[in-house]
């Protein structure tokens, strides 16, 4: 059965302006980062990269994007409209300071320094 006139699922472009972001950090890209400090543009570029993620794994989990499975970029549409309403700030749940945050874990490599709270003592005694 063919669809006629279908309602688009996937913005190729704005996958385009995210790739070229994460490689860049171009804040012309999304001009609401240049109020961004270091932590919130590691945070934003990590929010980047899992919404991005999702997208490619949005046929490759049912074994169908080779066969034209319609990829859905919703999240990465969400987490792009959720960071420019915070206007230099934390989006609802993201703040990293509130015991009750809504963000993930970090991997050392996001992580940088300073950002983590990992005391001398806790360091020491992996060592």
């Amino acid at each position: 059965m063919a669809q006629i006139d279908p309602v688009p699922n996937y913005d190729h472009r704005l996958a385009e302006r995210v790739v070229v972001f994460l490689q860049t950090q171009d804040a012309r890209l999304f001009p609401f980062v240049a109020r961004f400090d270091t932590g919130r543009r590691r945070a934003f570029a990590r929010d980047l990269r899992e919404g991005l993620a999702e997208i490619t794994d949005s046929g490759s989990a049912r074994k169908t994007s080779a066969t034209g499975y319609v990829m859905n970029d919703g999240r990465l549409h969400r987490i792009v409209r959720e960071w420019a309403a915070a206007g230099g700030g934390w989006p609802l749940g993201s703040d990293p300071r509130n015991r009750t945050t809504a963000l993930g874990s970090v991997s050392a490599e996001d992580a940088g320094p300073g950002l983590t709270a990992v005391s001398a003592k806790h360091t020491d005694e992996e060592n």
